[in-house]
């Protein structure tokens, strides 16, 4: 089974065009997962970037891509001193499938942290958390698990069992499960890796990101990434969900906020 880096790679053809193999066993349902495709494209941004690391992603997923061949385009947008900002295209067959647009910088572990503001609600220690399983109650089956170690917060699991808490909230820990290391790209996976809030609700199902946004703040720390989701609105058939990701020292190493579709029923 590849490990991250190798289902994650890309390998540059020509200036801004990077080939690319999506590994179909990065799924939710037979569908590649959002946070790794948002990986690939970040693999082939850093590539041509003239800064190390993705301080601010914002990405559309147009359409859902299927495992196999694709190619990231990439065009430079501004280089300056300090950032610089890029287009990235994930296309297969020919038809736009991810649409983001990064801004790059260099980030540090150990800068000062001037004000942060109050902690979310704490998770449950890793060894009190629940594993993850690859299939859900309703029959979906879940590859990405099989590459993801996920341990999700008793509190925030209920709908598994049929006793959904009744609010957009999910908190749990994560790591690679081949033993890589977090960094920024892989922040982009653990932003989108726990079960979507409307499990919360009792609304099982592939719940589709449409629009995500993904703020880097730091390196994170070798270890676990703690990941607290909360939504605010269930909508004509939407749903919200926003992201803290903290690592192993109790930083906060990454922000999402992402726009989803729910089943209706």
């Amino acid at each position: 089974m590849p490990d991250f880096d190798e289902a994650s790679a890309t390998r540059q053809v020509s200036p801004g065009r990077h080939d690319v193999d999506i590994d179909g066993t990065w799924s939710i349902g037979g569908v590649p997962n959002g946070g790794y495709l948002l990986a690939l494209v970040l693999r082939a941004v850093l590539a041509e970037s003239t800064h190390p690391h993705p301080v601010s992603t914002n990405a559309h997923f147009v359409a859902p891509p299927t495992g196999g061949p694709a190619r990231v385009h990439v065009d430079v947008v501004r280089t300056g001193r300090t950032i610089e900002t890029l287009r990235a295209t994930l296309i297969q067959d020919d038809e736009p499938r991810v649409e983001a647009t990064v801004t790059t910088s260099t980030l540090s572990r150990t800068s000062p942290v001037e004000w942060v503001g109050p902690p979310p609600e704490p998770v449950a220690p890793v060894d009190e958390c629940i594993p993850a399983v690859v299939d859900l109650p309703d029959g979906t089956h879940v590859g990405l698990l099989e590459h993801v170690d996920l341990r999700l917060d008793p509190q925030t699991l209920g709908w598994f069992s049929g006793r959904p808490a009744g609010q957009l909230s999910m908190r749990g820990h994560v790591r690679l499960a081949d033993g890589s290391q977090p960094d920024p790209v892989v922040l982009a996976l653990a932003v989108d890796s726990l079960p979507p809030t409307v499990f919360g609700l009792g609304r099982l199902g592939w719940a589709p990101t449409v629009q995500l946004s993904l703020l880097t703040r730091s390196l994170p720390a070798p270890g676990w990434l703690t990941v607290h989701l909360r939504g605010r609105l269930v909508r004509d058939g939407w749903f919200d969900e926003e992201a803290e990701v903290y690592d192993a020292d109790g930083a906060l190493v990454a922000q999402s906020r992402q726009l989803a579709r729910i089943r209706v029923t």
